[in-house]
């Protein structure tokens, strides 16, 4: 829920307080038409070279005149040319036919001099063209006729190019959560989990909670399924009883004794068991303990319990095996900050300027929102008494078997942070769920806000656990925000019953980018005020998430390489005056269309 120094109420019956709880050439140009010579010229009348091959539509850039050999000068009767005037290597002619100076492409991709006529009668080349994205390519040796076709698609090697054949995550969906949800608020099913409505936004994950005596905390759960029939539901648990508590207490953190890891689990196993989950987390936030008598950023006290690095590696080999036994997955570490899943490093940035950084309940006593070293950590913690729950799981290969997601939050620092080049060589080999976020009282988006620029933060935060994060699912909070007068509501804020901006911006990923689809690269984006993300479906969907953050519009040529293209692309808004509305199509033209972002925008992009 909230991580470090924030909010959230208690649990159970204290849940029902005032105060907040959070979740624990020259562009892509034609090859010029390749100058291939003629058959095989015959000294005297000049031999013209065939019908130039063309690439297909390889990108916005086009070269220059295709390269076509003057007049291919013939040799005499030696004077036949090699394989057909291959582009880039120079074809020769007889002993006596060199060529001329081979074309390249350079920037405008003309072709080289034309090939003298005369005893020496070569014909230039045609150079290399400007390459074709990933899927446009030359036809061999520039021939006449098709050959220098391109794919479906190209790209200019500056512009920008969706590479549908560079693949990452699985996008397993987007959720909210309703645990320590108070009862009688309004979460409309309806338009949260279905699509078919404008201002609905294709939920497919609901996440609940189980207290401290394995009851449920949570609501809505047969409505959701009601509203998407594939709903996958999760579950995580914030406390074991006081009397397994380092401090017998279920609120404040302290850890969970040893003597209790068999009891709890199978608490925790039966509860999963029990609800149909499709996966369980063994630990909500445990990095986090409330902390009210602290004062701001902290908020409240609830129920919340801490692990080490080591206690979480010791606590996942006995909890994982259990639930697993029963078909589900399990969720680790799931730390509120996603800095704390890779290093010692704790955020920093509250609004408090007395007290810019997170709680930090395990005394590590460093903070940052870049991960580099943890020199500066307090050694107790770089032992294995601290956070950088990731690193420790991965040195025990027994707790890494042990489960099956590597959850995660991102509060605080408000960024995902990157599968470490030191595990696993570099290659993410778990999938990764950020599981609750939401703006929290005293951090930047804490709010109240329902504007656009609200909006298009929040989208920023998704946008960068799918890109940077490789996250293949990213929940919110609560609908409503319960207890604070703040963010942590996704529609709505107190005193309000206007629908806040971030709503429709979370649609514009999770109504469009649906589970199964994956995610995919986009490059040579240089504007620094748009982010853009790929994805794909088995179907052949094409769906590309644009944020334009600057106030000023922004056009962006698009090029789709590496599979097929649709012919359009049509692109759904939510803006300061719009939420969700779909516009005219854009047409696809040789692989490639134009992105018009008006400023402070989300636009979705979805062709077929």
């Amino acid at each position: 829920m909230i991580n470090n120094y924030r909010r959230h109420a208690a649990p159970l019956l204290s849940l029902l307080t005032s105060l907040s709880l959070a979740a624990c050439g020259g562009g892509s140009g034609n090859s010029g038409t390749a100058g291939t010579t003629g058959s095989s010229g015959t000294s005297g009348a000049a031999g013209t070279s065939g019908a130039a091959g063309t690439t297909g539509a390889a990108g916005t850039g086009t070269t220059g005149v295709a390269g076509t050999t003057g007049v291919a000068g013939t040799t005499g009767a030696a004077g036949t040319t090699g394989s057909s005037g291959t582009t880039g290597s120079s074809g020769t002619t007889g002993s006596s036919g060199t060529t001329g100076s081979s074309g390249t492409t350079g920037s405008s991709g003309t072709t080289g001099s034309s090939g003298t006529t005369g005893s020496s009668g070569a014909t230039g080349t045609a150079g290399r063209g400007g390459a074709t994205g990933s899927g446009g390519t030359t036809g061999s040796g520039g021939t006449t006729g098709t050959a220098g076709t391109t794919g479906s698609g190209g790209s200019t090697p500056s512009g920008v190019a969706v590479k549908l054949d560079a693949t990452h995550q699985t996008i397993q969906g987007f959720g909210i959560n309703t645990a320590l949800m108070p009862s009688g608020k309004s979460f409309p099913t309806d338009k949260l989990f279905g699509t078919t409505a404008a201002d609905s936004i294709g939920l497919s994950i609901l996440r609940i909670g189980m207290n401290s005596d394995g009851s449920l905390t949570g609501q809505f759960v047969s409505q959701a399924k009601q509203a998407n029939s594939a709903l996958k539901v999760i579950g995580s648990t914030w406390s074991p009883p006081a009397s397994c508590k380092s401090n017998n207490n279920t609120q404040q953190g302290g850890y969970l004794l040893s003597n209790c890891l068999d009891s709890w689990s199978n608490t925790i196993t039966t509860f999963a068991k029990n609800q149909g989950l499709y996966a369980m987390s063994i630990a909500n936030e445990s990095d986090f303990a409330s902390c009210k008598a602290a004062g701001p950023p902290c908020t409240d006290d609830y129920d919340t319990t801490t692990y080490t690095a080591k206690q979480m590696v010791a606590f996942v080999k006995v909890a994982g095996p259990k639930l697993k036994a029963q078909g589900i997955k399990v969720i680790a570490p799931e730390a509120s900050e996603w800095i704390h899943a890779w290093s010692n490093i704790s955020a920093t940035g509250s609004t408090v300027s007395s007290h810019p950084n997170s709680s930090d309940p395990l005394k590590c006593g460093c903070y940052g929102n870049v991960i580099g070293s943890d020199a500066s950590c307090a050694q107790t913690c770089r032992d294995g008494n601290g956070y950088d729950y990731g690193h420790w799981l991965w040195k025990d290969q027994e707790a890494w078997a042990a489960f099956d997601i590597f959850g995660v939050h991102e509060y605080d620092s408000q960024i995902a942070f990157a599968w470490p080049a030191d595990v696993n060589g570099g290659k993410r080999d778990k999938e990764i769920w950020q599981t609750e976020m939401s703006g929290v009282k005293y951090w930047p988006q804490e709010g109240p806000s329902t504007d656009i620029n609200n909006g298009v933060a929040v989208a920023g935060w998704i946008h960068s656990a799918l890109t940077v994060g490789e996250a293949s699912a990213w929940l919110w909070w609560w609908y409503e925000s319960y207890y604070q007068n703040d963010n942590e509501g996704l529609a709505i804020v107190q005193g309000t019953s206007t629908v806040a901006k971030r709503y429709f911006t979370l649609g514009n990923y999770s109504k469009f980018v649906r589970p199964g689809y994956v995610a995919v690269d986009v490059v040579g984006n240089s504007n620094a005020s748009v982010l853009l993300s790929a994805y794909k479906g088995t179907d052949g969907t094409v769906v590309v998430v644009a944020i334009n953050k600057g106030s000023a519009a922004a056009t962006v040529p698009i090029a789709i390489t590496g599979g097929t293209a649709p012919a359009s692309m049509t692109p759904t808004v939510t803006s300061a005056t719009q939420n969700l509305v779909a516009t005219t199509a854009v047409p696809v033209s040789g692989g490639s269309f134009t992105a018009t972002l008006a400023g402070n925008t989300v636009t979705t992009f979805v062709g077929k």
